[in-house]
């Protein structure tokens, strides 16, 4: 028997599976074990964070299932993260978040503080609207795209026959043009800049624009915001405090105009501004400071604005002369954008705006203005003991497989290593789902799991216990691993639409399911082939145990 084992543990596949799970417990060890950070749990186990939206007006049951739609819509960019949305009344809805990730909040709250308006201008004339939008076509651009412009980030995405027709219109005889690209342009607003943060970009050292002056980039400023019937004014701090108080600069359009300035500008300039009638928007100094670029073609004496996180403006890519000849053909466009940081930090922060771009497009403009409560804490429903039944019902399922299997075969060379094989499994797929979150419809995922290996491996092992004389172990295995492939094609390609569906409380059950079957098909069956068959049939099989579909001719 020693031998047997021997000869087992030598197999490649068995020491793949063995591996992997050193790996897997070694991982959670290291991260704190189970239950101290190892594993990230989700609200019905660990409690959350919820994040208050409220919105700036009462809305009737329709616009409110649309506006959980919308959130959900964007929540479901961040995969298996649990992320629950709720309504409460007609003006608040609730997003939480797994206490584990804490930092999922700023995520959350960077994603849910953009309406989500897209426009795109040409000219002060509108080219793209977000109505345009083929949700189904938005995407990430690939690394070797992004190469070609320079760019950190990007979102590619297409429109529709009506979105293409009216960027022809306002693209035609527009060469050299720039085509700002805007997430929440403000509308009823005016922007007030100081001369450090207006001109602050321009004068860092190393950049590509260094001789621009106040007047250029005021003149850049306004140009990216002129719109027709929607321009943005751009006044400078020594413009408001300089006016009188009939001056026409302090005159808001409406009793709803904003005033949007950077929050470490002087208390005698908000309360001007206040005094006014405008309501005061403070932003991060960071956010006012426009990034320029020179103009290019017909445009060569003038500077652009290329980015401006404080009016949304993500990119302005400069419009070919193949796209302003006024004909219908182009309609995939793309926004590209620039990340903070060093090396993999940089990277990440990539990553995180790109995904929320795609999360805000695919999820499309909030019907109503909303902003956003404080972050409160929100206690697990049962907490450990739910988490506790849950790992009891996993175990209880284990333990009535395992008996059924018994009463079958009757053998230890059997019941044992199908024991093994599942064990392995749900410790490989529980170290993976844990990284993110693992939540009610995670653990039905593994507990499924635990169902789907057992079955598979009754298949390998019938196949290979038949005694027909015309059929080797070598085509009897091909049989088993030929039904194992159909049924876990079969049961992904179910799994598939529930995954991308966007309805984030059955992602994680969806993700688990598909999870399984791609360990076993991959690891887990193929290892489980060779130990019952050297079980089985005695030592010296083992170049006899490989599955069928990796037998060369």
């Amino acid at each position: 028997m020693s031998s047997v084992i021997i000869e087992i543990l030598q197999e490649r596949r068995v020491m793949v599976l063995l591996l992997l799970v050193a790996l897997a417990v070694g991982w959670v060890m290291a991260n704190g074990g189970p239950t101290n950070g190892g594993l990230k749990f989700g609200i019905d186990f660990s409690g959350g964070l919820r994040v208050p939206v409220l919105l700036e007006k009462p809305v009737d049951s329709a616009v409110m299932q649309e506006m959980v739609k919308t959130i959900s819509t964007r929540a479901s960019a961040f995969g298996l993260t649990e992320v629950r949305v709720r309504p409460v009344g007609d003006q608040q809805i609730y997003v939480e978040v797994p206490q584990a990730n804490p930092g999922l909040v700023s995520d959350i709250q960077n994603l849910l503080s953009k309406q989500g308006v897209y426009l795109s201008v040409v000219d002060g004339v509108p080219a793209v609207q977000g109505d345009d939008l083929l949700t189904s076509r938005i995407y990430l651009l690939p690394s070797s795209q992004l190469a070609e412009t320079g760019a950190d980030w990007g979102v590619s995405f297409a429109v529709t026959p009506q979105g293409q027709q009216r960027f022809v219109q306002a693209a035609k005889g527009k060469t050299d043009y720039p085509i700002y690209m805007f997430v929440d342009r403000p509308s009823d607003a005016i922007i007030v800049l100081s001369e450090t943060d207006l001109l602050y970009k321009a004068n860092l050292s190393g950049t590509r624009v260094l001789s621009l002056s106040q007047a250029d980039a005021l003149k850049a400023a306004r140009d990216c915001l002129r719109l027709r019937n929607g321009d943005v004014a751009v006044y400078t701090e020594a413009d408001i405090l300089s006016a009188e108080s009939n001056s026409s600069i302090l005159i808001p359009a409406s009793n709803r105009t904003q005033a949007i300035l950077s929050n470490d500008s002087s208390a005698a300039l908000q309360n001007k501004l206040k005094s006014a009638g405008f309501h005061v928007v403070l932003k991060a100094p960071a956010d006012m400071r426009p990034e320029y670029r020179p103009g290019s073609g017909g445009l060569s004496s003038t500077y652009l604005i290329d980015s401006w996180a404080a009016v949304g403006l993500k990119s302005a890519p400069t419009l070919t002369a193949a796209v302003t000849q006024g004909v219908a053909g182009y309609n995939v466009y793309s926004i590209t954008g620039p990340a903070e940081g060093t090396g993999s930090a940089r990277a990440a922060d990539a990553n995180r705006k790109g995904r929320e771009m795609v999360a805000v497009l695919k999820g499309g403009a909030l019907p109503v203005g909303i902003s956003l409560g404080s972050t409160e804490q929100v206690p697990a429903p049962l907490g450990a003991e739910f988490l506790r039944l849950s790992v009891i019902g996993a175990i209880f399922a284990m333990l009535c497989i395992s008996a059924m299997v018994a009463l079958r075969y009757r053998t230890l060379k059997v019941v044992l290593p199908i024991i093994f094989i599942s064990i392995s499994e749900v410790i490989i797929i529980v170290a993976i789902i844990g990284s993110f979150s693992i939540d009610l419809a995670a653990m039905a995922g593994i507990i499924s799991a635990i169902g789907v290996s057992v079955d598979a491996q009754i298949v390998v092992t019938d196949e290979i216990l038949k005694k027909e004389a015309h059929e080797d172990h070598q085509e009897r295995l091909k049989k088993a691993f030929d039904i194992i492939m159909v049924d876990a094609a079969v049961a992904i390609c179910a799994m598939l639409p529930l995954l991308f569906s966007g309805l984030v409380q059955i992602i994680g059950f969806a993700t688990t399911t598909i999870l399984g079957y791609l360990l076993g098909v991959i690891i887990t069956r193929p290892a489980y082939g060779v130990i019952v068959k050297h079980l089985v049939e005695g030592p010296h099989h083992a170049s006899h145990a490989a599955p069928a579909h990796e037998k060369k001719n």
